[in-house]
């Protein structure tokens, strides 16, 4: 009897029932700029990326010439040699902001099941999540805006809008004509490519004709370096998309707050630093404070008595800038970077046996 009166109280354990709520996912165009950087050939110097690292405040510029379009060679000696003066221009490098951030309040931890270590950890990368796919949404823009409006030789492939169309017929072969097609652009380093899932698809079934099969198509894209990402828009009719970039054309730069270089701590508590974001491994600036007051309606009953408390300020900031290399004259200069899609036309796999049943002879 004893047991039916007592009242049983739901029995409670910390588990991973939530670990689908907050994930990661992939971040290709962002991590195609991150890499190049770090590319000693590439277009960014130590030099630059240093001076924009402190920037914040100024106008920061680079100096570049323009493709002289107006040269030629003669076929005669001449007495008197003419001036060949190159064009040069300052490139204005912009930034953008990006910020977040959140509180905690340690107290509310004292009769609540979730730690403060797991819900300040749960806050912090739900941003870095929403802050990676902004980062890389950003970066497909730019490869967007940057592709080649110059292709000189598509081979068979039909290249409206400035793009590399190819049939669901030859998806099997477009990868492995990125070469030559960007070599007649005269690009001749070794291909990144940011594609969709619709690309993922295709190199795996092209893995599956491997060293020993009927036919090796490993060469298609056994060369290249890939980056996958879940962010950009299928566009309609098309199985898959994406963009071939040469090497070392592609540019991520930081920069940050004055007091985050600093790393200043003002008498009332407010503090400055930089730290490295976990998933994205990048620098960012911080930013912490704490301050006393009535945030008894943070959690509604569970945190009713808090009419003084103490809370604890957490912000996060870093400028960006996304380069790709400099161009005088896109309409008529190849950029190193070429759009390509795949329709889903007529897409199928295997195409179905039809049994013909020939009819009834007199």
């Amino acid at each position: 009897m004893s047991l039916v009166l007592t009242r049983i109280q739901n029995i409670r354990s910390n588990s991973n029932l939530d670990k689908y709520e907050y994930r990661p996912s992939r971040y290709g165009a962002l991590d195609a700029f991150i890499q190049q950087s770090n590319d000693p050939t590439g277009i960014l110097t130590e030099e630059l990326k240093q001076k924009a690292r402190t920037s914040i405040g100024n106008i920061l510029e680079t100096p570049v010439i323009d493709y002289d379009k107006d040269i030629t060679i003669g076929n005669t000696r001449t007495l008197t040699i003419a001036d060949s003066e190159n064009t040069s221009k300052m490139v204005q490098i912009n930034f953008s902001t990006y910020s977040f951030g959140f509180t905690i309040a340690p107290a509310m931890y004292m009769n609540n099941e979730i730690g403060i270590q797991k819900d300040f950890e749960t806050k912090l990368m739900k941003y870095i999540y929403k802050l990676a796919q902004k980062l890389d949404q950003d970066a497909l823009a730019k490869l967007a805006a940057a592709k080649t409006q110059v292709i000189k030789n598509p081979l068979l492939y039909d290249k409206t809008g400035n793009i590399i169309n190819a049939k669901w017929t030859e998806r099997e072969n477009v990868f492995g004509d990125l070469e030559p097609i960007m070599a007649a652009n005269d690009f001749f380093g070794q291909l990144h490519i940011v594609g969709d899932a619709g690309v993922e698809s295709i190199m795996r079934k092209l893995q599956q004709h491997g060293l020993y099969n009927d036919v090796n198509k490993q060469n298609e894209f056994g060369n290249k370096i890939i980056h996958l990402t879940n962010n950009m828009p299928l566009a309609s009719g098309k199985y898959a998309q994406g963009y071939a970039i040469n090497s070392g054309s592609l540019g991520f730069m930081t920069r940050f707050e004055r007091d985050c270089l600093l790393g200043t701590v003002s008498g009332d508590g407010h503090e400055w630093g930089i730290a490295t974001l976990p998933l994205l491994n990048i620098p960012c600036g911080t930013y912490f404070y704490d301050s006393v007051g009535d945030y008894s309606a943070i959690a509604g009953a569970a945190t009713a008595d808090m009419t003084r408390t103490r809370k604890e300020h957490y912000g996060f900031a870093v400028d960006v800038a996304f380069l790709t290399s400099y161009n005088s004259d896109a309409k008529t200069l190849a950029s190193p970077i070429i759009g390509f899609n795949i329709s889903s036309a007529n897409a199928h796999y295997a195409v179905p046996v039809q049994q013909v049943v020939a009819p009834p002879t007199a």
